[in-house]
């Protein structure tokens, strides 16, 4: 009698883990179906996340056929299954998956050991799949924010008669700091903006230091999937300055930091110098689900006031600097003519700085 309950138990136990599995990826499937910024499908999803067996076990193979979708275990096919007419059909393929990922446990003993994972490391490489931002963490996980924490966040000082800003990252403060910068220096005939090595921080406080600087106009547009659905972000007539700008950014300038400097250059006709810029223009948004893990997916892109998209093209500087010496003076016709503009690390180059001077006066 007690070996009956035991086994009982047991399988009651089995079939629960499988329903909390199967209503945990349909919602991760709903989730990323409905709201990534770009299509994609369930098939997709499907296909992406087995990937994450042979990380487990290399014996292990997840294949997409024509017709059919096989598992191999040490080349030799384990299981089939027959592939759905949609490829859009989550509850198939959630189904499928669940299937080759419960077949790995039971041939392999790789997998079995790490039975309690799959299923998260399953999310993991779906997510990455999507595109270079979207990822999913586990309940353990710490997600980083990737704003340099470390570094000084705003800095002000005069070179002659040119006011200089560095700003390394956007936060509620930045807006008052430059307000007041503004206010501080209003005998500076030019202003430096210093955007090098900032990956962004608040679009909010991004948005609210691009009005000092923008008399009226778009600062930035936000799409998402759907076309005909812009969302406009727009200078309110009270921006401060009517003297020219120079903007640096370099290899690392990114996300609102690229927000900023697109708008000074096409809405004020900023002169941007360094390197190009990142080129990362996309929103993530965060979703959290039932077995404490969270995924940070992308729903949306930034353009630039002309329409043009920043994610994975960057800026493109007017003046080039990279691989010219960090201490010394750069050749401002040399810098205007370069062609070749990568991405370089140029946050400590002062000869940027003295170039954008000259640009300036």
């Amino acid at each position: 009698m007690k070996k009956i309950l035991l086994v009982v138990i047991s399988l009651f136990w089995s079939l629960s883990v499988k329903a909390d599995d199967l209503s945990l990826l349909t919602a991760f499937y709903n989730t990323i179906c409905e709201k990534h910024a770009e299509p994609v499908s369930a098939e997709k999803l499907t296909v992406e996340g087995l990937s994450a067996l042979t990380e487990v076990d290399k014996d292990l193979l997840f294949a997409n056929g024509k017709e059919m979708v096989y598992l191999y275990y040490k080349r030799q096919q384990a299981d089939l299954w027959k592939k759905p007419e949609n490829n859009n059909d989550i509850a198939a393929w959630v189904n499928i998956g669940l299937q080759a990922i419960h077949k790995a446990i039971e041939i392999s003993p790789q997998a079995s050991e790490r039975d309690f994972e799959l299923i998260e490391k399953f999310m993991a490489a779906t997510a990455k799949s999507l595109d270079d931002k979207s990822r999913y963490y586990s309940e353990l996980e710490i997600i980083d924010d990737e704003l340099p924490h470390t570094k000084l966040p705003f800095a002000r000082r005069m070179i002659d008669d040119v006011l200089y800003i560095k700003i390394a990252v956007f936060t509620p403060s930045t807006k008052q700091n430059v307000l007041t910068t503004l206010k501080d220096y209003p005998e500076a005939k030019g202003i430096i903006v210093d955007l090098r090595g900032n990956r962004g921080g608040l679009l909010t406080a991004a948005i609210d230091v691009a009005n000092l600087f923008i008399d009226g106009g778009i600062i930035t547009s936000v799409k998402g999937r759907d076309e005909n659905s812009v969302k406009y972000y727009n200078a309110d007539e009270t921006g401060y300055v009517n003297v020219p700008v120079v903007t640096l950014i370099d290899g690392n300038t990114a996300s609102s930091a690229e927000v900023v400097a697109a708008a000074l250059l096409e809405q004020i006709q900023a002169k941007l110098i360094g390197t190009n810029s990142f080129g990362k223009g996309s929103i993530q948004e965060m979703y959290s689900f039932e077995n404490g893990g969270k995924l940070a997916l992308t729903t949306a892109y930034f353009y630039t006031p002309s329409g043009q998209k920043i994610d994975k093209i960057g800026l493109i500087p007017d003046y080039c600097t990279y691989n010219t010496a960090e201490d010394g003076p750069i050749d401002r016709a040399t810098a205007f003519t370069n062609l070749q503009c990568d991405k370089q690390d140029r946050e400590r180059a002062e000869s940027d700085i003295e170039l954008a001077v000259s640009v300036l006066h």
